[in-house]
């Protein structure tokens, strides 16, 4: 019988990992997938890379289950963005 794994769908990729291992499901495949590049990648796209997620910026999230939840397919996405200061008053300017 196949299960469905919608639950997963949208969560971080070690929080499925997790919810499958205590199913009794290791040994799972991770695969990432994104949209090709732009040719001018604005900063905050620049974000969206292993530093970007390491910095919170970034998150992994599972797109789709295969095989019976032996296959993640996984995808970065943008989850904070980097703030421009440079325009904000210091605390002793009016």
């Amino acid at each position: 019988m196949q299960q469905t794994f919608e639950h997963l769908l949208g969560l971080p990729t070690q929080a499925a990992l997790a919810i499958l291992a205590a199913s009794g499901i290791t040994g799972v495949d991770v695969v990432p997938t994104a949209a090709p590049p732009k040719r001018q990648p604005s900063p905050d796209e620049l974000l969206r890379s292993d530093e970007g997620e390491a910095l919170g910026y970034a998150s992994t999230r599972v797109v789709a289950v295969e095989e019976d939840g032996r296959r993640l397919i996984v995808s970065r996405f943008l989850v904070g963005l980097r703030r421009d200061h440079s325009n904000t008053p210091k605390e002793d300017e009016p």
